[in-house]
């Protein structure tokens, strides 16, 4: 049995508990919620989790080059970043892959004889995770950037009320 052909036969299975990595960083409440209903409209982040999962494993499974992925991870990754979590927790659900496929692996008892090809998947899987990291970092930038230049223009706004701002105006 080859190594693709395993993930490819038992991608839902894997994807779903791929999903359920992401969920299970969320306190009780949020994580029943996120793993109910599917429906876009009534569940938009568990919907971006579970979708967004599906198409990076198969970017993955079919070989593509990992930063293909980063639109799907960048969705996934914006949603952890807005909600505050650490970057080791956020990014968490990534290697967790490399765990839920060599499980499962271990199931057909026929883990040991693919260790080469699943030493080429995790390399993958690695990958992903760099850049993973690199894009929470930018997202939580971004964030940080509009903190500050909120913070800024109330501090400003208030000088302004107190009249403690000098005119920049040069009479000449």
């Amino acid at each position: 049995m080859e190594l693709s052909k395993f993930l490819t036969d038992n991608q839902k299975g894997i994807c779903a508990q791929w999903t359920d990595a992401i969920i299970k960083t969320y306190p009780d409440e949020g994580a029943k919620f996120f793993s109910g209903s599917s429906n876009q409209f009534a569940n938009p982040v568990g919907h971006t989790f579970r979708s967004n999962i599906e198409k990076i494993f198969m970017t993955l499974l079919r070989g593509g080059d990992v930063a293909e992925c980063s639109t799907d991870l960048d969705g996934i990754l914006r949603i952890r970043a807005v909600q505050g979590f650490a970057p080791s927790v956020a990014l968490s659900f990534l290697p967790a892959l490399k765990e839920i496929v060599r499980r499962e692996l271990a199931k057909t008892g026929r883990g040991q004889e693919m260790d080469d090809a699943l030493h080429d998947w995790n390399v993958r899987v690695d990958r992903l995770t760099m850049i993973g990291f690199d894009l929470y970092m930018a997202c939580r930038e971004v964030l940080w950037k509009q903190k500050a230049n909120q913070l800024y223009n109330r501090t400003h706004k208030l000088l302004e009320k107190a009249n403690l701002l000098k005119d920049e105006e040069v009479a000449g």
